[in-house]
């Protein structure tokens, strides 16, 4: 368990190194994640939601109530380990700023 969040944590700071985690930035993910969501219903899409939420408070609260989002967090550390990047390989933009970016 501490692998992942060991691999979630560099992960997140090398994304968010590259993709700066503003309040703007956060609320446009969120609202990505619930398009995901109307457009292919799962739970793994709900955790995605719960996560930007979380992410999106954060920068607002300063409380990381995304990490209750443990499928996503477990995800994200699963892919970071894999390709050094949190996104799938179909939405990686390249800017991910991970070993193979």
């Amino acid at each position: 368990m501490n692998k992942i969040w060991q691999n979630y944590e560099k992960g997140m700071a090398v994304f968010d190194n590259c993709h700066s985690p503003t309040v703007q930035s956060q609320w446009l993910a969120l609202k990505d994640e619930i398009g995901e969501f109307v457009r292919e219903p799962n739970s793994s899409e709900i955790w995605d939601i719960v996560h930007a939420a979380g992410r999106l408070l954060y920068k607002i609260i300063g409380i990381p109530l995304y990490l209750l989002a443990y499928p996503t967090v477990r995800k994200h550390s699963q892919r970071f380990e894999e390709y050094g990047c949190l996104r799938s390989i179909r939405n990686c933009e390249g800017k991910c700023c991970g070993k193979n970016s």
